[in-house]
């Protein structure tokens, strides 16, 4: 049977939506794995004449980098889970039909 011309630019925009979702989620993976790797290096040791302020907002920076890094990797390990179960359970519901 052939398709429709709405049913193609339906799918068409259907795919390219889904293309577009992916770039987002890897340029999202890369960020966060930038900040996980930024909190990870050693700060240099604080000089005497050095502002503490400025070493203590530094220090901050990294915390909060590793904070957000980690989130985002528990983020995207959680949502890989739950898309494997729901995969599973979609492919109940279509050999039930």
């Amino acid at each position: 049977m052939a398709k429709r011309s709405g049913n193609f630019w339906a799918e068409s925009l259907g795919h390219s939506l889904a293309c577009l979702q992916d770039g987002i989620d890897d340029v999202c993976r890369w960020g966060f794995k930038k900040m996980r790797s930024a909190s990870e290096k050693k700060l240099p040791k604080q000089h005497k004449e050095a502002n503490k302020y400025v070493y203590g907002l530094k220090k901050l920076g990294k915390g909060a980098l590793g904070f957000l890094g980690n989130a985002g990797d528990a983020f995207y390990d959680k949502y890989a889970e739950l898309k494997k179960e729901e995969e599973k359970g979609a492919g109940n519901y279509r050999q039930s039909r």
